[in-house]
Formats: structure tokens, C-alpha cells, sequence
């Protein structure tokens, strides 16, 4: 409740929202400059990932940025500054290689005005849906080419991907069909399936394409167990002299034991909570594991975010913790070991800096007397 009155504070909006997005951008850029380097059917040995930890800077200040524009309309800085802000998002979209960061961004500025229960006019929606529309069909293929050519890489992209677009100009059909031909025609592209490798993004959110793999091995391959899942929170939580770390995590690991990914390729497939769990134990995990995994989300969340109505934190951790939703048992623990601490982090900071920053009251003693 703390944090939600903090953020409707609009002196705090104006001073937060852009350097908390500034921060993110940073960590976000080194990131990309940094990670593992995602080449043919798996990562080159070495790099950095630890400053993906702070990419929830970079939707928190495009967040408090949305605020100001939803209170404060009629100043028209604070939509620049949300355009800006939108811009440099693209391009690191692009540099990074990643969706994510854009519809995480997208998706936090729509629950700001939501929770806001800010008025929306036709003439603004209408532009605004179109315009979003367009730009995910041109940049989804376009990333998806662009991940293709291995000795592209960082900002290089930027160029790539405009070398793309102006080569299919511009055209949504014609960058889908690219991008499909891309998909069909890979070496490792596993093809008994009704679904895959043609899903257009569909089995993220049926997640039917997982659980169809899974459930047609089982009779044959068996479970896996449960120390697979166990394994990405242990690497999460231990250092390297303890436990040896490796690229692959439990989605390819559980792709190569039912063999719609090659043994060794470390692609990170899309899973989901239910495919890793029938994985695990059977029928037995998929009565247990969501249950419990979706359980201790939805309380650790809530208790972290508070109400939605007039939040903007809580519109944050909404969009910043949106992607669990297609994420696995093992990975959904990973992140409550290593990104909820850091969200712990960010909410005492705030609070510290609002009770720093907060106004006495000032006390007034009379003149000689005199009434005041």
C-alpha cells in the first residue's frame, strides 16, 4: 500500500521514471553486449547474463513514465518523453534480438491506463492498436531473420533488421513467409507434429505444441524426474565451485530426452508449466506441480503488488512477472531465487527514497505575540 501511494505521487513520477529507465536501458545494452552469443542450434562457451537481473528497471520506469501521462494530459513533455522512451526500447528490441522487451514494455504502458481507468477516445485507440499492430507484425519476422545470421550481433542488428525490412519493403506477408521458410528449412526443425514448426507464436498460448510432445513420449521415453527441475534453481542459487553450471536448462533438457530437439542443442524451448510437469512425475506432477508453482506465484505476487485499482507498481509487476505465464516449474523457481529478490530490492529503494524525500510539516511560532 506504501508503494502504491508512493507512485501516484507525481513529484516522485517526475523524478523517478527517468532515470529508472535510463538505468535499465544501461543494464539492458551490456546485456546484449555481454550474454552468451546464441549461434546454430545453441550458445557460444563464455559471456555474461548477470545483467539481465536488471532489466526490470527498464518497464518500471516506462511504467511511472506512463503515469505522468495518464495524470497529467494536457502537458505534452511527458508523452514526448514516453515516445522517446518507446524509441530507444525498439532499438534495443532489435540490438537484443528479443520480443519480449518490446511487448513487456507495450503491455505495461496499456495496464497503467487500465488501472488508471483512464478515458480512451476511438481517435486515440484506433491509431495507437493499428500502429502497435503493424509494428509487432514487421518486427516479429524481421527478429526472427535477423536471428538467423550468426555473425551479426549487439547493435549490428539495428542495421540488419532495417536491411530486412527495406529488402521485403516493408511488407507483413512477405516478412511472415520469409521467416517461415527460415523455419521449415532448418536442419534440426523437428516436423511430427500438427502444430510446430509453423505455430506463429499460437503455442505460447495454448502451449498445445508441449504437451502434445510430452504426452506422445511418455509411454515410450518415460519421465525425467525431478531433478531436472530442480537443477536451474540450485544453479540460480549456488556458486560455480560448488555446483558445475552449464547453458542448458530444464525445457532442453526435457526437448532432448523426448527428441523434438537434437541431444546437445541448446535452444531454450517453450515448455510450460503442464509439459514440464507431466515430464517430471507423470500424471502424479500435473495433479501437483501447477497447482503448487501457480499457488506460491499468485501469493508472493500479490503480496509484493498489492491491488491493481490506481497502482502503478502494481500494474509493473504485473507486466514484468507476465511471462511465468508460459514458463516452466524449474524456471518459474529460478525466478524466485534470483528476479524477486531483486524486485524486494527495488520496492525497499523506493520506499526508502519516499520516506527520504517526504515533506515535514513545518511548524509556525508567533512574532511577539502576534496573531498569524
Amino acid at each position: 500500500e506504501h508503494l502504491r501511494h508512493l507512485t501516484r505521487h507525481e513529484p516522485n513520477l517526475v523524478r523517478l521514471a527517468v532515470p529508472t529507465f535510463l538505468a535499465g536501458a544501461v543494464f539492458l545494452f551490456l546485456q546484449t553486449q555481454f550474454r552468451p552469443i546464441a549461434v546454430d542450434g545453441g550458445f557460444e562457451p563464455g559471456g555474461f547474463g548477470g545483467f539481465g537481473t536488471f532489466y526490470p528497471l527498464l518497464p518500471l520506469g516506462i511504467a511511472l513514465q506512463a503515469a505522468l501521462v495518464v495524470r497529467q494530459p494536457v502537458i505534452g513533455r511527458h508523452k514526448a518523453v514516453l515516445a522517446v522512451m518507446m524509441t530507444v526500447v525498439l532499438a534495443l528490441t532489435l540490438a537484443d534480438n528479443t520480443k519480449r522487451t518490446l511487448f513487456d514494455c507495450l503491455l505495461v504502458i496499456a495496464l497503467v491506463f487500465v488501472v488508471h481507468g483512464a478515458r480512451l477516445r476511438l481517435r486515440w485507440i484506433i491509431p495507437a492498436g493499428v500502429s502497435a499492430a503493424v509494428l509487432l507484425a514487421l518486427v516479429m519476422p524481421a527478429v526472427q531473420i535477423v536471428r538467423t545470421m550468426a555473425d551479426v550481433r549487439s547493435t549490428a542488428r539495428i542495421g540488419a533488421t532495417w536491411a530486412v525490412l527495406r529488402e521485403h519493403g516493408f511488407h507483413p506477408i512477405r516478412l511472415a513467409a520469409s521467416a517461415d521458410r527460415l523455419a521449415t528449412g532448418h536442419q534440426r526443425v523437428w516436423r511430427d507434429s500438427y502444430i510446430y514448426p509453423l505455430a506463429w507464436n499460437t503455442e505460447r498460448f495454448t502451449m498445445i505444441q508441449p504437451i502434445d510432445l510430452v504426452a506422445r513420449g511418455l509411454d515410450e521415453f518415460g519421465t525425467i524426474g525431478g531433478a531436472d527441475l530442480w537443477r536451474d534453481p540450485a544453479e540460480t542459487l549456488l556458486p560455480g565451485f560448488l555446483l558445475t553450471k552449464t547453458l542448458a536448462n530444464a525445457p532442453d533438457r526435457i526437448a532432448w530426452h523426448y527428441g523434438f530437439r537434437e541431444n546437445g542443442s541448446i535452444a531454450r524451448p517453450v515448455v510450460g508449466l503442464i509439459a514440464s510437469s507431466l515430464a517430471a512425475f507423470g500424471v502424479a506432477g500435473v495433479m501437483l506441480l501447477p497447482m503448487l508453482a501457480a499457488g506460491l506465484a499468485f501469493a508472493a505476487l500479490d503480496w509484493l503488488g498489492g491491488r491493481l485499482r490506481g497502482n502503478v507498481w502494481a500494474a509493473f509487476i504485473l507486466a514484468a512477472t507476465s511471462f511465468l505465464a508460459e514458463k516452466e516449474v524449474s524456471t518459474t523457481l529460478s525466478f524466485f531465487c534470483r528476479s524477486y529478490p531483486f524486485l524486494l530490492l527495488v520496492a525497499a529503494c523506493l520506499l526508502l527514497i519516499g520516506r527520504v524525500r517526504r515533506p515535514r510539516a513545518v511548524r509556525v511560532i508567533p512574532i511577539n505575540g502576534m496573531s498569524l
